[in-house]
């Protein structure tokens, strides 16, 4: 199920279509701080749902110790997988010059764990969201991944006190940890009424059968190559392509925050399978001829 309170809008001060000219773009920021809670898993499935739908993206890796989206998506979209270390001051400041300079309407950032207050101290020190808004006509939304435990509403509280009315809110509750009606600490607590009543989205992420999982993992596949891979069988197959078709049913309340209502570019992703081909075959051949200059002459060999 998901929820919203259907008489309040979603929570933006973003609320302009064009400032200094430039087009609006949407930010979309995937945190939890905890690890495990499943933010990563549902930054690659956004942006598996993105190219499968031809809607331009550039993916932030924020997680330089265990980069997901490099990991399951760099051999054919390196050109629009970014780094940032959001834990070294004037680490992410290529984000924001980013989003200036490029034409591109969605960019994704996963957070990594305990993140949270080095990313603070960069809003902070950038006024980043009021940035975002007033120069580049950017608006944000946070995505909190949560499971069941006290520190999920712990850390989405801080993030409120952060960013207040500055972005748009969606909830995820991972079926991973549990049933809807079982992230009970979050369900009764009083900054979910209060969220809500600001116009607060909640959605849920469904549990994807561990072997299907494991199988993804073990072999760093997308969730396309999953359903394509030698190994993969029938059953596996079939647990994907559900899961991925569930999990874009359960998001649909929230797709206006994620940028599904940008209009598609047939042209975007071929050109950077393309150019991820180019890139490939170019270090292919400066492996080898390095591997040739090393090999001893006819003459050094005699």
């Amino acid at each position: 199920m998901t929820r919203k309170n259907k008489e309040q809008p979603a929570m933006s001060n973003n609320t302009s279509s064009n400032t200094n000219g430039k087009p609006q773009k949407r930010l979309i920021i995937i945190t939890g701080d905890k690890g495990g809670v499943g933010k990563s898993t549902f930054a690659r499935a956004i942006f598996q749902l993105y190219i499968n739908k031809n809607l331009p993206c550039v993916a932030y890796e924020a997680d330089l110790r265990n980069p997901q989206i490099e990991r399951y998506f760099q051999k054919d979209y390196r050109p629009i997988i970014r780094y940032i270390d959001i834990f070294h001051r004037g680490g992410a400041d290529d984000l924001l010059i980013n989003l200036d300079e490029s034409d591109c309407p969605i960019t994704l950032l996963d957070l990594p764990a305990q993140s949270g207050g080095f990313f603070e101290s960069y809003v902070k020190e950038l006024a980043f969201f009021e940035v975002l808004k007033t120069e580049i006509n950017c608006r944000v939304t946070m995505v909190s991944v949560i499971s069941r435990v006290l520190d999920s509403i712990n850390v989405l509280e801080k993030l409120r006190e952060l960013c207040k009315d500055q972005v748009d809110y969606i909830v995820v509750k991972n079926l991973f940890h549990g049933e809807e009606e079982k992230f009970e600490r979050y369900n009764d607590s009083s900054l979910r009424q209060n969220m809500l009543a600001e116009g607060l989205i909640e959605l849920v992420m469904p549990d994807l059968f561990y072997k299907s999982y494991d199988f993804l993992d073990r072999h760093a596949l997308t969730f396309n190559e999953g359903q394509t891979h030698k190994e993969t069988n029938i059953v596996i197959k079939s647990r994907i392509k559900s899961w991925l078709a569930e999990f874009e049913a359960q998001i649909k309340p929230a797709f206006n925050l994620l940028g599904f209502d940008i209009q598609p570019d047939d042209c975007y992703y071929p050109a950077v399978v393309e150019k991820s081909k180019e890139l490939r075959e170019n270090e292919e051949k400066e492996k080898a001829k390095n591997q040739d200059a090393n090999l001893p002459s006819e003459d050094t060999a005699a």
